[in-house]
Parts: C-alpha cells; sequence; structure tokens
C-alpha cells in the first residue's frame, strides 16, 4: 500500500455516504464491519500463517461481552467496550497457548471446536444470553464529545473510524520488527528459531493482535444490528472471511478490504436470483481463484505491471 492509498481511501469512504441513499449507506457500514473482520482473518493467515477455523469466535465474545455490560450493568458503549476487548485478548492468549503448537489440521481442528464451543455456550447459557433468541434493542453507542451516532450515516463514520485506525496500526505492525518475525516465522519455524526469533511468542502476539482486531468489528456488529443472536456466528462466518482475504489478496492489507467489498456487494448484485445465489456465488469465487490466484490485489498489480518494470525485475 503506497502512501498515498490511505489518504484517497478515507477520502472517497468519507464523501460516498452524502451521495448515496440510506440502504446505500447501511451496505457499506456492513462492508466496513466485515473489512474489520477480515483485516484480523488477514492478519492471522497472511502473516502469521495459520488458517483459523475459530476467528469468528472472538467476533461474538467482545459483541457479547460488550452487549452483556451495557444491558445488565448499565455501562456505556465506550467503558464497556475496553472490558471486552481485555476478555477477547486475554481469551485469544490461552487459547494461542494451547493450540499455536500444533501444526496444519489439528490447529485447524481445535480452533473449529473453539468456535463451536463459544457458540454452544451462547446458545444455551440462557439465563445470561437469552439463549437462541439472543439479545435485541441493542442500543448505538452514547454520545461522546457532543457526536450523536443514533443516525445511520454517524455510525457509518465511527466504523469507518475504526477501519481506518485499525489498518494504520497494522500497517505499522507489519512494517516493524514485530511483523517481519511474524514473516520469518511463518515463511519457516526451524531456521526462525535458529536465527533466535521466540517462534511461540511471536505467533501468540499475532493471534492475540488478530483477536483484537476481530474483537472491534465485534463491538460494531450488536449497535448496528441491534440484535445479537448464536446464528450469526457460525463456522459459516469464519468460512467468509477467509474467502474475503484469498478473493482480496492473501499477505496483504488492501486485500481484506477489496475481498469485504466484492463479497458484500456482489450478493447484493444476485439478489435477483435468490435461489440461485449460493450457485452463482460459488462461480464467481471459481473464476477469481482460477484466473486471479493472487487475489483482486495481485490481479491489479499483474496488471500494473509494464514491460520496463519487468524488464527491471528481470522476468
Amino acid at each position: 500500500m503506497n502512501r498515498l492509498a490511505l489518504p484517497l481511501f478515507v477520502l472517497v469512504m468519507a464523501i460516498l455516504p452524502q451521495l448515496v441513499s440510506d440502504y446505500q449507506v447501511y451496505l457499506m457500514t456492513l462492508t466496513v464491519i466485515w473489512a474489520i473482520m477480515a483485516l484480523s482473518m488477514g492478519l492471522v493467515l497472511g502473516y502469521v500463517g495459520q488458517i483459523n477455523l475459530g476467528q469468528i469466535a472472538f467476533v461474538a465474545i467482545a459483541a457479547y461481552t460488550s452487549t452483556l455490560l451495557r444491558l445488565n450493568f448499565e455501562l456505556s458503549f465506550w467503558l464497556a467496550a475496553p472490558v471486552a476487548l481485555a476478555v477477547v485478548v486475554a481469551v485469544a492468549a490461552i487459547v494461542g497457548l494451547i493450540t499455536l503448537r500444533l501444526r496444519g489440521p489439528f490447529f485447524i481442528l481445535v480452533m473449529l471446536a473453539f468456535a463451536e464451543i463459544v457458540r454452544l455456550v451462547i446458545a444455551n447459557w440462557q439465563e445470561v444470553t437469552n439463549g437462541p433468541l439472543g439479545l435485541r434493542g441493542i442500543a448505538p453507542p452514547e454520545p461522546i464529545f457532543g457526536i450523536s451516532f443514533a443516525s445511520k450515516t454517524a455510525f457509518y463514520y465511527l466504523a469507518l473510524v475504526v477501519l481506518v485506525v485499525s489498518l494504520a496500526a497494522l500497517l505499522r505492525l507489519v512494517r516493524s520488527k514485530t511483523g517481519r518475525m511474524l514473516v520469518a516465522v511463518r515463511e519457516d519455524e526451524i531456521l526462525a528459531e535458529f536465527v533466535g526469533i521466540p517462534v511461540m511468542r511471536q505467533k501468540v502476539i499475532g493471534l492475540c493482535i488478530s483477536a483484537f482486531v476481530a474483537g472491534l468489528g465485534g463491538l460494531l456488529l450488536g449497535p448496528f444490528l441491534t440484535i445479537l443472536a448464536p446464528s450469526q456466528f457460525t463456522l459459516f462466518a469464519s468460512v467468509d472471511m477467509i474467502v474475503m482475504v484469498v478473493v482480496g489478496g492473501v499477505g496483504t492489507l488492501a486485500g481484506p478490504i477489496i475481498g469485504a467489498v466484492f463479497l458484500t456487494y456482489i450478493p447484493e448484485m444476485l439478489s435477483f436470483a435468490n435461489h440461485f445465489r449460493p450457485i452463482l456465488m460459488g462461480v464467481v469465487l471459481i473464476v477469481v481463484t482460477l484466473f486471479a490466484p493472487r487475489g483482486i490485489l495481485g490481479l491489479l498489480r499483474s496488471l500494473k505491471r509494464t514491460p520496463a518494470t519487468e524488464a527491471r525485475d528481470g522476468r
């Protein structure tokens, strides 16, 4: 991502709500929240090198913790949010210490089981979570510094600020020493350990940061949808996040955002054929995978390359 891309992205995203309908603002907010969650998956998939089918559990923990604190203890959104994020990071650290020693399919299966356990706890702990009926009537965040988030547009801007801050922080992270060590661990754990990199610690740090970002998405889900239910946090949500990262471009930070736009708006464009939408989505994904194996971002970069740049790079 070059230096102009982020400011240009923010400018376009800030102007768009003034030009479109309320429904489009709703779709844009949904896209931004998915982009935050996809960013978290992008970090764990592209930089930690793990396929995490349990990522949605971190979203659920943050969403439910924050909402329960607001409903039961009358905490404001702004006080409940840091508590919920601290819980998510603590859970991620414990889960990471247990599971990140596992490799390949074993890690995938254990994280899948973790997500299912979290979902079942939410679905069956009726006294606290209201079970399958979920938590309803979730209010928007309380006004802060005189700014109200009651309107769709105001909430969109709040979600956009969270996305931009997350993106900027992750951009700084992947360019830092920690980010380079994460990539080294992803590429070759044995070699990384040989040169003195604490492999296990780096992987746990990566998972905790990823869970923190996923938790940010979870914090926004309740006030945006005004309802939380176990059916929102199934395996398919984690798979959707993975697909967004793969379609956008693995190992990049812009890729998950592009994938979130793609996976949010394509189903809307296919709404005229609701019964066939899953099939059409599958066809679209197969086409993208066949013709853009490095994702949409990789395809755009290859189209941008000129004969001069290829000659300079020795291709």
